[in-house]
Order: C-alpha cells, then structure tokens, then sequence
C-alpha cells in the first residue's frame, strides 16, 4: 500500500513557488518589452486508492515567454514552456488502487517534455487589429480550466471597433497542441464521452494523441473527420454600456460540426454598494458534411452573482437537449455549472444546478466553495478494460480552495474536490461494483519573476 503523504510536507514542497505579474523592460528609459518567467509547482496530496481518483504525483512548470514593444503597431511575442518531473518520482504504481494524476504531464511522466507553444505577430492599427501565429487562443469553446502547460492553437485572425458599442472579429484555427490537462479532460472528466474537451486519447494514458505537438483540427477531433480547413470562427460583440453586454460567437469546422454560443450579461449596482450580475447562455451544435457521426446539441444557462465588498456568491443552472451530447473536442468549457472534475452539462439530456461562493479572510487569505449536481445523463461513458458504462444515477462535487496571497509575487492554493460520478457503482461484464468517487486534494504555487 502506497504510504499516505503528510500535509505538511506537500505543504512544504509548494511553498518554494510563487507568483508574479510579467515585468517591462527599460533600459536607459526606452521600453524593451514585457519578460514573463514563471515557476509553477503541482503536487497531489492526497485521493482515493480506487483506481479512479488519482492519489500521487508531482509535476514542475516552467514558462519564458517575451514580447517585443510595439514598433509601428507591430508586436512579436515568443513563449517556450517545459513540464514534467523535476521534483520527486513519478513512476506508474497501479498497485492497491494507486492511480497517477496523468492530467499535470505531457507524454511521460518521468522527465520534462518542451515546447514552443507561443510565437506569435500582432498589429494593431486605430480601430482595427490582427494576429497570427500560435498562441493561447482564449474564446468561449478553445479555452478551459489548465493545470500546468495549457492547450496552443495555430490561429489567424481580425478585430475591428465598429463604433464604441459594437466589435466584432474573424479568425480561423489551423492546429491544436494538446496540454496537460487533455489528460484528464479525456478519461477523468470526459469519462470517454469526448464531452469534455478532448475527443482523442493522448499517448501518456495509452492512446495515439501526442500532447505538446501542433495537430491538425482533422487530428484533434474524434470520428474521422475530413478536415482541411480548420475551424472558422467569427463573432459579435455589443455593449450600450458598461453594464450591459451581448456576444456571439459562431465555429464552423467543415466536414465536423457547426456551433453558435450566444452570451448575454446586465450588472446592476445596489444602495450598499453591492452588485448583482445575471448571466444567460445559448450554445447549438449541428453535424455538417461528411462527419460520420451525429451531432444535435443545445445548452442553455442562467447564473446571478452577487457581490459585496470581502465576499461574494452565486447560483446558476445548465440544461443540454437535443437528441445527442456535444462533440467537445478543442478545450471549451464555456457552461456555468462546470467543476473542477466535472463537466457533465455537455453530455446528452442533463439538467444542472451549482452553487457557490468566495470569501476574502483578509486581502491575503481567500477560501471559495462549490457544490454541483448533475441529473443522470443519456450519454454511455467508456473505460478501458471494461468497454461500454451505463449512466447509474445523478452526478455531484464539492469544490474547495484555499488561496493564500503570501505578498504580490507569492501565492499557494490548496484544492479539495470530492465527487461522484454518473457511472458509480456500475457492474462489469464480470461482476464487479466500480467505484467511481474522488476525494482528492492538491497543493499549486506559481513563481513569475
């Protein structure tokens, strides 16, 4: 049996990172350029000797990344990032349950995988702005929750100010790298369902998808999809005011899927001095072309926050319909009841619901908590050994950080999740109960210098 790991000792190993804002260079008063240089440490303190909630590991960070000053409105930024294990051992034990947490490396888990995952030109000229290159493209279905090196794309694209209410854009992603996080988006979240984030099986847990490698979208996308054109986005941004904002964004990968997610947000201030924000969510998803599966998805969404000075909370709820989960295949997670470990909105006839909230100790100390159900999904999952899962009965976590602010380069988060999936308690062809819980706890800390 895998020895427990004492808290203070992950606690100790986490507090040699910190964290920073990247820093402007200026020699002799001339601007030379932003420098970002981070460390960032993840260490898993404790989980579930099941064979399903990963209980140990120890991955490393390291992130250099700079960016030109602005000449004629041209901007040149480069990133290089190295993950993997420079602290500790992380050889496989599949012994007594033990389960490595895959979803912090990339391809191996016993040295440091590199990549160039930013090399990026920007321009930008009075209204009007465009990019090119690859770089961490942020938008409502490529961009999720990381856990070391995050997801890159190949990306070109527009943005023009119509007038100071209306903006919109184009752009066109060619490529994926997949991140550490894949990992866990695929098996531990995904459950096999290719709901989560990543439709393809990375290599580190036995499939044929190699992470920190730039693929083709035809590469990234589960069902044999005849791809040549990538994903063709554009959106539409209105805000009358600084309260008030509509978006639409459209994807259209030929031969794969088409998605449209409609976001609406009005902020109201109260006589306190508190606010209140609601939020509500449209996302369709259509089968177009030759794609050899199909594809009919909807989710709508509702979230109220409310804020006030040290504390704050909020609620919110997903629906999906339609006659299939969503092909959630390029690191989205735009849905308002998601967790740390679970994404179930984006499976097939789920109803959500989540709840949580953030308060602030001192500006130093923060802890923040959630809980989410999710209604038993239409949608089988998949293990490996095992084949086909059936949906058991309703999905739940709870979700807790503590988040300490050490000073404005320093801060260590300590993470706790306990969660039941869909699939629990699931008899195999050979008899045996699964047991498909987390009770898992993690130790981060990030240095930027």
């Amino acid at each position: 049996m895998r020895a427990v790991r004492p808290l203070i000792g992950a606690m100790a190993l986490a507090l040699i990172s910190q964290n920073a804002l990247a820093k402007n260079i200026t020699v002799d008063g001339e601007d030379k350029g932003n420098l970002d240089l981070m460390f960032k440490i993840m260490h898993v303190a404790d989980g579930k000797e099941n064979g399903f909630d990963p209980n140990y590991g120890t991955s490393t960070l390291l992130k250099m990344k700079y960016t030109t000053p602005s000449w004629n409105g041209f901007k040149f930024g480069a990133g290089f990032y190295s993950v993997g294990e420079a602290i500790g051992s992380n050889e496989p034990n599949t012994a007594d349950g033990d389960k490595i947490a895959a979803g912090m490396f990339a391809n191996k888990y016993d040295s440091m995988e590199s990549i160039l995952g930013e090399a990026f030109l920007k321009y930008k000229a009075g209204n009007f702005d465009a990019f090119a290159g690859r770089m961490h493209y942020k938008t409502p279905l490529t961009a999720s929750t990381t856990s070391t090196l995050p997801s890159f794309h190949t990306v070109a694209g527009l943005n023009y100010s119509l007038s100071p209410q209306w903006k919109m854009g184009i752009s066109q992603i060619t490529q994926m790298a997949l991140g550490a996080r894949t990992v866990t988006e695929f098996g531990l979240i995904g459950e096999g369902t290719n709901t989560a984030g990543t439709s393809v099986k990375p290599m580190i847990v036995g499939g044929t998808a190699e992470q920190a490698t730039f693929l083709d979208i035809d590469e990234m996308t589960a069902g044999g999809a005849n791809n040549d054109n990538g994903i063709n986005t554009i959106q539409l941004h209105y805000q009358p005011s600084k309260a008030t904002k509509i978006s639409a964004w459209n994807y259209y990968a030929d031969n794969i899927s088409n998605s449209l997610y409609l976001e609406a947000s009005q902020g109201y201030k109260l006589a306190n001095k508190s606010k209140v924000k609601i939020l509500a969510q449209y996302l369709n998803q259509k089968d177009v072309g030759d794609y050899a599966n199909e594809i009919d998805y909807n989710l709508f969404g509702l979230k109220a926050v409310y804020a006030t000075k040290g504390w704050k909370a909020y609620a919110a709820m997903n629906k999906s319909s339609g006659d299939t989960a969503m092909l959630n295949a390029w690191g989205g997670d735009p849905a308002y009841t998601s967790s740390m470990f679970s994404r179930n909105s984006y499976r097939e006839n789920v109803t959500s619901f989540k709840v949580g909230g953030m308060y602030k100790f001192t500006p130093s100390w923060i802890v923040s908590a959630g809980y989410a159900n999710y209604s038993k999904s239409d949608t089988n999952g998949k293990q490996a050994g095992v084949g086909v899962l059936t949906p058991m009965d309703d999905a739940y976590e709870v979700d807790v950080v503590l988040t300490w602010k050490a000073t404005k380069s320093t801060t260590l988060k300590i993470t706790h999740a306990t969660r039941t999936s869909e699939y629990d308690d699931f008899v195999t062809a050979g008899g045996q109960k699964l047991d498909r819980t987390q009770s898992h706890t993690r130790l981060i800390g990030v240095w930027k210098f």
